[in-house]
């Protein structure tokens, strides 16, 4: 087995163990996957559980959402934060149905021609919804794999080549029924065991191979 290969199985057994449970992690309905990750960008996903189920109660496809006004997307979406965001879901909800008949897409280049979608929400729909091998690539993902192999960002973590590159390589190990349980590991991972500021690294399935935390592990003398 090789290094990629156990970093992968130890992500799926950890899920499997560990893995938050939402609402949108139990629907492959790929308008209700978007409304998810529409919600979900710069906001906790604790934050987003009730106001998405509400969402949803009013709008419950694109129709809906397209034959409302802005001023009520608005109102459902006030506790999140970030108005701008309720605007660009109500027109998206139009964008739906005038260009595409009120489906989702399951083109990367079409759903990045949406309003308010870019290549992070996009991923997520082919694989969330879509069952796509695609990686879904956020911090949290890439915090996770530069510490694992010791790297370094140059700039924004997400344009690091090195790291991107890791990224699709661990990814090539995945088998395609498994990507979307492993793409919620490792995000899961990354938001509540490497985090940002002090890692919980004692309590990683993968401090065994991760360069980060042999360093923070390692006993003093």
């Amino acid at each position: 087995m090789s290094i990629e290969d156990e970093i992968v199985r130890r992500i799926l057994d950890w899920y499997e163990k560990h893995g938050r449970s939402y609402p949108w992690r139990r629907t492959r309905d790929p308008y209700r996957v978007l409304i998810a990750e529409m919600m979900l960008q710069r906001t906790r996903s604790d934050q987003v559980a009730s106001t998405y189920e509400r969402f949803l109660e009013r709008f419950p496809d694109p129709r809906a959402l397209a034959g409302s006004e802005p001023a009520e997307v608005e109102r459902l979406l006030h506790s999140l934060g970030l108005q701008w965001r309720a605007r660009k879901v109500w027109e998206m909800g139009r964008a739906l149905v005038e260009r595409f008949n009120g489906v989702v897409p399951d083109s990367y280049e079409k759903l990045l021609s949406l309003p308010g979608v870019g290549p992070y929400v996009a991923a997520a729909v082919l694989c969330f919804a879509y069952g796509r091998s695609i990686p879904v690539i956020d911090a949290n993902v890439c915090r996770v794999v530069s510490r694992l192999f010791g790297l370094r960002p140059a700039g924004e973590a997400r344009r690091d080549g090195k790291i991107i590159g890791r990224i699709y390589e661990l990814h090539a190990h995945v088998p395609p029924d498994k990507c979307r349980q492993y793409t919620w590991g490792i995000l899961d991972l990354g938001a509540a065991i490497c985090r940002p500021k002090k890692p919980l690294c004692a309590r990683c399935p993968l401090n065994h191979v991760c360069r980060y935390a042999a360093v923070r592990l390692k006993p003093s003398m």
